[in-house]
């Protein structure tokens, strides 16, 4: 078990290096090991400084001044009328458009679309291109409930030293050992907390730009991107939902060191269905995407400059500022005093398995 597959779309990563074990003396027990630490004093249990966090994408709260969009006032099936243009049924004498056709119905338009393997929507439309209120519409149908699992990861590493033949500067052979360190798997597995994701989107909304401060409603936004010409464009919305990472990933680490693991431990929280990526559909963006054409890019190392130029020539929209919002059902404390018991005994159930570390859970 020295392969690490790191999670490809992961919301929050928390990370605790490795540790010295107490004192025998102050070792716990394994009558005190098989009660886990209540949350509160799991969390103040593990120092700060001894973390690190990646990819932390702090959730953006957004406060009044900020228009928010909420797709639930728009409908998720076609409407017989326009909205603006309902049909009335109080007679009017006065009334000029009397005795004509009603105006044509109203639908919502249906963009399609492609689904990846991790829930991801993408599609190139033409009328979406051109649209920003059939954006608006596509946004808000695409809109579900995002998924999350988290990741518990465990791993220590280990140092052997090998053999390597050489000349020296006389021509002899020579034997050099050098040491080899490799990652060895101590656990690895997830736990599914999509359940306790409320169904009930809080809210669309554009966080305000870092460099001006100025702050676009959704629809402005998706206007920027229609007249945009730039023909590697791309508009984004990303999922977000609201929960304390830090202090419930603190939590379960505590939990997993009391009980005896002293190696790195690694939380992750995983999403699936958390991104809408509109596209435009030139040739120009579809051949930049093309997987055949970034293998012949980079068999041929004509990646080295052909990449840095699409990177730059990309005009993104939203990447980092659309976000819909989303709350769990449950807490931080309750989630974690429902599945404490289930993560130590995983750790102690692949540990024991792997046979690559000494466990003091009884």
């Amino acid at each position: 078990m020295s392969k690490q597959n790191h999670p490809a779309n992961y919301y929050y990563t928390y990370t605790s290096p490795a540790s010295s074990a107490p004192p025998a003396n102050e070792m716990p027990s394994s009558s005190s090991a098989s009660a886990p630490p209540s949350y509160d004093e799991a969390v103040g249990q593990l120092a700060d400084n001894n973390t690190t966090t990646t990819n932390d994408k702090s959730t953006h709260v957004p406060d009044a001044s900020i228009p928010a969009y909420n797709p639930a006032v728009v409908p998720d099936h076609d409407d017989v009328t326009d909205p603006l243009l309902q049909e009335s049924h109080v007679e009017n004498d006065n009334d000029p458009y009397r005795g004509r056709p009603a105006p044509p119905t109203y639908s919502i338009y249906r963009a399609p679309y492609e689904t990846s393997s991790s829930g991801e929507i993408m599609t190139r439309d033409q009328h979406l291109n051109q649209d920003g209120e059939a954006i608006l519409q596509f946004l808000h149908q695409h809109n579900t409930t995002p998924k999350m699992a988290v990741r518990f990861y465990g791993y220590h590493e280990e140092t052997h030293w090998r053999t390597r033949s050489s000349r020296d500067n006389d021509g002899n052979w020579v034997e050099e050992r050098e040491p080899v360190t490799t990652r060895v798997d101590d656990f690895c597995f997830q736990i599914d907390c999509s359940e306790y994701v409320s169904p009930q989107c809080i809210g669309m909304y554009v966080t305000p730009d870092k460099k001006t401060g100025q702050v676009k409603t959704v629809r402005q936004l998706c206007d920027d991107y229609v007249h945009e010409h730039n023909k590697l464009k791309e508009l984004r919305l990303t999922k977000v939902i609201e929960w304390n990472y830090p202090e419930l990933t603190r939590a379960f680490t505590a939990a997993i060191r009391a009980h005896g693991y002293y190696h790195s431990v690694e939380i992750s929280f995983e999403m699936k269905e958390y991104r809408i990526t509109i596209k435009s559909g030139s040739d120009l963006s579809r051949l930049a995407d093309n997987k055949a054409v970034r293998f012949l890019f980079f068999i041929t190392c004509l990646w080295i400059l052909a990449w840095p130029i699409l990177w730059f020539y990309r005009k993104h929209y939203g990447h980092n500022t659309l976000q819909s919002k989303w709350r769990m059902n449950i807490s931080e404390r309750d989630w974690y005093n429902l599945k404490v018991q289930e993560v130590l005994g995983q750790v102690r159930h692949q540990g024991q398995a792997f046979g690559t570390v000494p466990f003091i859970l009884g």
